[in-house]
C-alpha cells in the first residue's frame, strides 16, 4: 500500500477546530486505501482505527516522517515554519483550502497600516512558495480552484503539455471540499437545553455554530433579537464562545458580541456565550438541541472565497434548517436547496425577519431539516476524498526542479545597422563562457601515446585547475561589470525621469505662484474696495445717529408743546 503522510499545521485532539478535524477525517476516510500516517505539532490524544498518529517537535522530527513516505499531504500553511518541505523526494500534495493572505486582510484589520502591509507581504510571499512547492494542490470549492489556478497560472506553474494531456488541469489542482462522517449524530447527553439559565424545552433555541472570528457577524444577529423576541418570546440566542484550542490569535470580535448585547440590554438569558470550546466527539449533543442553526459573516473577499466552513456543514449533519448571510459558498448551497433562509450581509431588519419566519413555521423548519440531512449524504469524507486516492495512485513529480537561475536573462539581439558596445561585451562573455573550462586531456587508450598523456595530465592538472578557477573568476566578474552597466543605465534613466518629473513639477509651481499673485492683487483691490465701503457705511451710521438724535428732540419739543396744551385746556374748563 502506498504510504501517505498527512501533515498538520494544528492541534489534532479531542478538542480541535477545522484544520485539525479536516486531516483526522481525511485519514480515516483513506485508511483502508492507503498506509496513512497523521501528525500534527503537538501530541495526538485521539485513538486511530486503521492509521498510525505522530508529532514533529522540530525540523529534525518532520524530517524523519517525510523520509519514510511515498507521497506528503501537508497544509500549505506548514511552509511558512518548515520551508524545507518543498524539497523533499516524495512527491507533495499541498492543501490550500484556507486562503490565508485574504483571512489576514480581514483579521489584520484594525492593525496600523505598515503592520498590515507587512503581513500582506508576507502572505504573498508564502503564497509563492507554496505554489512553487507543490506537486498537485488542493482546494476546498469551485471558486477557489478558479482563483488558484489564476493563481498558478502567474507563477508560471501551467505548460502547453500539462494543458494537452489533463485540460481541466484536475490532476494538478482538485477540489476536496471539507466533509462529515457517514454517521448521523446521536444525542449523548443534555449539552444547553437545562444546562443554560433559562433554556428548557420551550425554548426556540438559537445556536450559533463554530468561533467568534473577527470576519464573522455576530453583532447583526444580536442586534435583530430585540424584533424576534418581541414575536416569539421564548427565542433564546447561544454562542459557542470558547477560545480556539490550537495556536490561533485570540479574536476581538468574542468581546465585541458581549459588550454589544449588554449595551442593547436583553434580559442576560436572551442571549449567552457558552465558554467553552466543544469536544469534537461532543458536537452533535449541541446541534441537535438547537432549532435553528445560525452563521452570519460581514462581506469582503475572505467570505467569498471561503471554503463551505465545517460549521455549515455541521447543519446539514445533524439535519436542522439553517439562517446564513449571503455572498459565501454556503448561501449559494442554502438558496440552490432550499435548506433555510439567507440574509444580506449587515442587514438588521432582514434577519430578524429571516429567523422569524423560521422559528414561527415548525412545518417550514422541518422541511428544511429534511432536505439538509439528505444534502449531507454528499459530503461524506469516504467521497470527498477521492481526489487524494487518485493522486496517490498516479503520485507526480510536476514543481519545477531547485536551480540557480541565470544572472542575467537571455535578450534577443536588436536589429541593428551597427554593432554596439554592449553587442561586443555579450559576444566577448558567450566567447569566455564557452573556453572558461578549456579542453580536457583524453584519459583513454593505450600504448605509449597515451602513458604520455596520462603523465602529462597528472603534471598539469594543478596549474589547469588553477587556471579554470581564474578563468571562472573572469566570466563572473564580466557577469558583475554588465550586471553594473544594467543597473546604471536603469539609475541614469530614472534620474532622467526624476529631473523631468522636477521639471514639470516646477512649471505646475510656477503656474500655481502666477496665479496666486493674480488672486493676491485681486484680493487687495477687493480689500480696498471693502475699506471703502466701510468707510461709507461709518458715516451713514453717524448720520443716522445724529437724524435719530434731531428726531429725539423734535419729539421730547412737541411732548412739551402738547403738555402746555392739555394744561391750557385745564385752565379753561376749570375757568
Amino acid at each position: 500500500m502506498t504510504k501517505l503522510l498527512i501533515l498538520s499545521h494544528d492541534r489534532v485532539g479531542s478538542r480541535m477546530a477545522g484544520p485539525g478535524i479536516r486531516y483526522w477525517e481525511l485519514a480515516r476516510a483513506l485508511a483502508s486505501d492507503l498506509k496513512i500516517t497523521l501528525a500534527a505539532p503537538q501530541p495526538i490524544d485521539l485513538t486511530p482505527t486503521g492509521f498510525t498518529t505522530a508529532h514533529f517537535a522540530d525540523q529534525a522530527a518532520l524530517a524523519a516522517l517525510t523520509e519514510r513516505a511515498d507521497v506528503v499531504l501537508a497544509n500549505s500553511f506548514l511552509l511558512l515554519n518548515h520551508p524545507e518541505l518543498a524539497q523533499i523526494a516524495a512527491p507533495l500534495l499541498l492543501d490550500l483550502y484556507d486562503p490565508t493572505p485574504l483571512e489576514n486582510l480581514e483579521l489584520f484589520r484594525e492593525h496600523q497600516p505598515a503592520e498590515r502591509e507587512r503581513q500582506l507581504q508576507q502572505d504573498l510571499t508564502l503564497l509563492r512558495a507554496q505554489l512553487a512547492a507543490g506537486d498537485g494542490f488542493l482546494c476546498a470549492t469551485e471558486r477557489q480552484r478558479d482563483l488558484y489556478i489564476g493563481a498558478l497560472l502567474a507563477q508560471g506553474r501551467l505548460t502547453p503539455d500539462q494543458v494537452d494531456a489533463d485540460p481541466l488541469l484536475r490532476n494538478l489542482i482538485d477540489v476536496v471540499s471539507f466533509g462529515l462522517p457517514a454517521d448521523r449524530p446521536q444525542a449523548a447527553g443534555a449539552a444547553l437545553r437545562g444546562i443554560l439559565p433559562q433554556i428548557d424545552n420551550e425554548t426556540k433555541l438559537l445556536l450559533w455554530t463554530g468561533g467568534l472570528w473577527d470576519w464573522m457577524d455576530p453583532l447583526t444577529l444580536i442586534r435583530a433579537m430585540p424584533a424576534l423576541v418581541q414575536q416569539i418570546p421564548q427565542a433564546k440566542l447561544v454562542f459557542l464562545a470558547g477560545r480556539h484550542p490550537g495556536g490561533a490569535a485570540a479574536m476581538r470580535m468574542p468581546e465585541q458580541a458581549r459588550a454589544l448585547a449588554a449595551e442593547i440590554g436583553l434580559p442576560g438569558d436572551v442571549v449567552q456565550f457558552y465558554n467553552e470550546w466543544v469536544p469534537y466527539e461532543r458536537r452533535g449533543d449541541f446541534l441537535l438541541e438547537a432549532d435553528l442553526l445560525v452563521s452570519l459573516h460581514r462581506p469582503g473577499l475572505e467570505s467569498a472565497y471561503a471554503a463551505v466552513r465545517s460549521r455549515f456543514l455541521d447543519h446539514l449533519w445533524a439535519g436542522r434548517a439553517s439562517l446564513m448571510g449571503d455572498g459565501d459558498a454556503a448561501a449559494e448551497l442554502v438558496v440552490r436547496h432550499e435548506l433555510g433562509r439567507v440574509a444580506p450581509p449587515q442587514d438588521v431588519s432582514a434577519t430578524a425577519e429571516r429567523m422569524i419566519e423560521l422559528l414561527a413555521d415548525d412545518t417550514l423548519r422541518a422541511a428544511c431539516a429534511g432536505r439538509a440531512a439528505a444534502l449531507a449524504e454528499t459530503y461524506h469524507w469516504q467521497r470527498v476524498a477521492e481526489p487524494i486516492r487518485r493522486f496517490c495512485a498516479a503520485p507526480q513529480r510536476t514543481r519545477p526542479a531547485p536551480h540557480v537561475p541565470a544572472l542575467l536573462p537571455v535578450e534577443e539581439e536588436p536589429m541593428t545597422s551597427e554593432r554596439s558596445f554592449e553587442d561586443e561585451q555579450r559576444d566577448q562573455i558567450r566567447t569566455l563562457e564557452a573556453r572558461w573550462q578549456l579542453a580536457t586531456v583524453e584519459q583513454g587508450g593505450r600504448g605509449p601515446g597515451a602513458l604520455l598523456r596520462r603523465l602529462l595530465l597528472r603534471v598539469l592538472s594543478p596549474w589547469l585547475a588553477e587556471q579554470r578557477e581564474f578563468n571562472a573568476a573572469l566570466v563572473r566578474l564580466f557577469y558583475l561589470e554588465q550586471a553594473n552597466t544594467t543597473r546604471l543605465n536603469g539609475l541614469m534613466a530614472q534620474v532622467v525621469s526624476a529631473h523631468d518629473r522636477i521639471g514639470a513639477l516646477n512649471d505646475f509651481l510656477s503656474a500655481r505662484v502666477d496665479d496666486l499673485a493674480t488672486r493676491t492683487d485681486a484680493l487687495g483691490t477687493f480689500d480696498g474696495e471693502l475699506n471703502d465701503r466701510v468707510a461709507r457705511l461709518s458715516y451713514t451710521v453717524i448720520q443716522l445717529n445724529e437724524a435719530i438724535a434731531a428726531a429725539d428732540e423734535a419729539a421730547a419739543q412737541l411732548a412739551a408743546e402738547i403738555g402746555a396744551l392739555k394744561a391750557g385746556e385745564g385752565a379753561s374748563r376749570n375757568a
